[in-house]
């Protein structure tokens, strides 16, 4: 586990990150991802899915699945 500062933990394993009213991404593709959760937080899953079907991307839902994390 990597600190920066005293209220920062850096996770080492993670597409994205929600923590309380922020949310970042470990990349480009993965901040689409993100977003997609952002919307199903705040509007339901229907509307991140729709959101995903307008721009013809289907998005990782799991937070977790960093495939690059050991790159």
């Amino acid at each position: 586990m990597i600190r920066h500062g005293d209220t920062v933990q850096w996770e080492r394993r993670a597409r994205w990150v929600h923590d309380r009213d922020r949310w970042t991404s470990s990349g480009v593709a993965a901040g689409i991802d993100m977003t997609a959760a952002l919307i199903a937080d705040l509007f339901g899953p229907t509307a991140a899915r729709h959101a995903g079907d307008v721009i013809e991307y289907d998005p990782q839902t799991d937070p977790d699945h960093d495939i690059f994390a050991d790159r």
